[in-house]
């Protein structure tokens, strides 16, 4: 039951699941690694470990999570900077 805390807001992911239901593991998973603040600062070169898929397919899988105001990231030559939007604690 603890692995629950490490979830997304449930209306927010199924919010992801609906519209875009292939970035729902790239956004479980982001939602597992973030910290106190909601930042990830990531690697290009540790994309495919962590998040096993490529920088590019990464990227494209994100866009969607954009559009639908859950993250914001930048891109740079080396690394990705990702912002989780939302509240830090499971709602209803």
């Amino acid at each position: 039951m603890k692995d629950y805390n490490d979830f997304p807001p449930f209306k927010y992911f199924l919010r992801v699941l609906k519209c875009c239901p292939k970035s729902a593991l790239v956004y479980a998973r982001l939602w597992k690694k973030r910290g106190v603040q909601l930042v990830i600062k990531t690697n290009k070169k540790d994309i495919l470990k962590d998040y096993l898929v490529t920088p590019t397919l990464f990227r494209n899988l994100m866009v969607p999570l954009m559009s639908l105001n859950l993250v914001n990231f930048t891109e740079n030559d080396d690394k990705f900077q990702i912002d989780i939007l939302g509240p830090s604690l499971n709602d209803s």
